[in-house]
């Protein structure tokens, strides 16, 4: 979200409004009730059986807290894109809890003084850094403060088809080079080379430059490091699987491909043997996947000088607008919602791991394999969250596109690396020039 900085700090941010926005305003924001509790209204980017629950939490909450009444609305969009929060912030009209902003826009939001720092909340209800997992605490710090806080965890790793497997006498690869051998032994094509099946396309060199020892920003200098050498490498490594196993080929395969939200998903149907994915896919193969279906997990395979257990960390988050209009009463629900007790409730009943690290090793989430295997390398020394910088989602984009020059056009990754370094570099100045914080 960087902004043409053609205008003073505050005036540019907020002007979005005027450009339309006014039709796109929801109504009740912040109203305060004539008489009885104090109403604060609470946006979730939640939908489905997700917001069916915190709708069952939310009620919970306002029978035991007499004097605040939480009404929720669901600002849910399918393409990910919070567009009406964007609005809201920008206008200065908004709900009083929102968590429907992903802690990759966090920074950008912190930056421009659209947040509440919820330091002062945090201490006064007794809330230390050491109840989360530090990744997770990490990833909601900007300049010293905490911005926001997050109800669920999730790690990414790779589940595996245990029946294609053990078809081919296969065995789950523990580094790069046994995975590369398993993922040509799980590839199937027809004599004019068409693809019939596969075992996965490694993609988003975001993640896979932390396998490879990368990173990409250095908070403590502001330093962008697109150029980092692991990053260069796992660059190379995209690139030369594209080559070798010809990326168009496999993209007009993966055009048959329906979604894992339906049984018609690859890794259902038996086209894709192996997925990146998280802890959530669980919920999709109970719906979705033929009976008996059998699977397992492995986490990313590494290089020789790559990082073991190594995952990427992302999630919505929790956070008070500065324009809320009663941060205390939403802090109340806010911490409520995010007590042991009540995380442990909502993460349980999406299947998705916790921030918490009490409530990640409780005997609830712990008997589920799956969700036990998350908390270990969400809990690990190499687990990254987003990195706390303001423009990130635009870093992000970068980095997406000097994949695809990579892996459809050719080209030196380093040369397309420091093509993104030197534009980042150049849009986070700009943006630093319209910070509040």
């Amino acid at each position: 979200m960087l902004y043409n900085n053609t205008m003073p700090k505050r005036r540019k941010w907020f002007s979005l409004l005027a450009a339309g926005a006014v039709a796109f305003l929801l109504p009740g924001c912040g109203r305060q009730a004539k008489s009885g509790p104090t109403e604060i209204v609470y946006w979730t980017g939640w939908s489905g059986f997700e917001l069916e629950l915190q709708h069952k939490m939310v009620d919970e909450f306002n029978r035991t807290h007499p004097n605040i009444h939480v009404r929720i609305l669901s600002v849910f969009n399918a393409t990910g894109d919070n567009q009406k929060v964007h609005i809201a912030m920008a206008g200065g009209d908004t709900p009083d809890v929102c968590s429907a902003v992903w802690t990759n826009e966090l920074a950008g939001y912190a930056m421009r003084g659209a947040l509440s720092p919820l330091d002062d909340f945090l201490k006064a209800s007794g809330r230390r850094p050491d109840e989360f997992v530090p990744g997770a605490w990490d990833m909601l710090q900007y300049h010293g403060h905490t911005w926001g806080l997050v109800g669920t965890l999730t790690a990414n790793f790779i589940v595996y088809n245990k029946d294609s497997f053990e078809q081919k006498g296969l065995r789950p690869p523990t580094n790069l080079a046994e995975w590369e051998a398993v993922n040509t032994a799980l590839t199937e094509r027809t004599p004019g080379g068409s693809y019939k099946a596969y075992g996965m396309r490694p993609s988003s060199l975001m993640d896979w430059a932390y396998v490879f020892g990368g990173h990409w920003y250095e908070p403590k200098t502001g330093k962008v490091t697109a150029t980092d050498p692991g990053n260069v490498r796992a660059l190379k490594f995209l690139q030369d699987f594209a080559k070798k196993n010809d990326i168009r080929r496999m993209e007009v395969f993966e055009s048959t491909f329906g979604s894992n939200q339906t049984p018609s998903g690859p890794f259902f149907t038996g086209k894709q043997s192996m997925q990146a994915t998280g802890p959530w896919i669980e919920q999709f193969i109970e719906r979705y996947a033929p009976k008996n279906f059998r699977y397992g997990w492995f986490p990313y395979p590494a290089p020789p000088d790559g990082r073991p257990l190594c995952t990427t960390l992302n999630s919505s988050c929790f956070v008070i607008p500065a324009a809320s209009k009663h941060k205390k009463e939403a802090w109340t629900f806010l911490n409520w919602f995010l007590s042991p007790k009540q995380n442990e409730q909502f993460c349980l009943g999406i299947d998705n791991g916790s921030p918490l690290k009490a409530v990640a090793a409780s005997p609830a989430l712990q008997k589920d394999p799956l969700l036990k295997y998350s908390a270990l390398i969400a809990g690990g020394k190499n687990a990254f969250g987003p990195p706390q910088m303001p423009i990130w989602p635009t870093y992000l984009a970068e980095i997406q596109r000097a994949e695809d020059k990579a892996t459809h056009s050719g080209g030196d990754p380093y040369t397309l690396l420091l093509a993104v370094q030197k534009k980042v570099e150049k849009a986070l100045r700009d943006a630093q020039r319209e910070a509040v914080y």
